[in-house]
């Protein structure tokens, strides 16, 4: 049997998503990239966010482009990360994690729907 990571994100997004296309073995690729706090409080009561940069590829990437904005809440699914650092504007170190997700849920409540009526989903 083989091993997997199986991770699950939820949180809000820091900026709007950006789409460019890829050059990749199998030809060019479209992705759209944005990220994504994850907050908690620690045991000392401080908050703390880390930031996951999520990449979407292909027919995700149509969704994500379209759907997805500042201030979304999502739900991403992935199988594999891979760590990465930053330094913030004030010159302080900040670590993040960068993600391709497999699924993509858009949380957020459309606008002018009731509990009851939940609306058409448009995919």
């Amino acid at each position: 049997m083989g091993t997997i990571i199986s991770i699950n994100i939820t949180g809000f997004v820091g900026s709007d998503p950006q789409v460019r296309t890829v050059q990749t073995s199998n030809g060019d690729k479209q992705v759209t990239s944005f990220s994504v706090a994850v907050n908690r409080t620690n045991g000392g009561g401080q908050k703390q966010t880390l930031w996951v940069r999520v990449n979407c590829w292909n027919a995700l990437a149509d969704v994500a482009a379209k759907y997805v904005r500042k201030g979304s809440l999502v739900g991403v699914t992935t199988e594999w990360l891979r760590p990465s650092a930053w330094v913030d504007q004030s010159g302080s170190p900040q670590a993040s994690i960068d993600i391709d997700a497999n699924r993509l849920t858009l949380l957020d409540r459309v606008n002018g729907d009731s509990d009851d009526n939940p609306g058409d989903i448009p995919f």
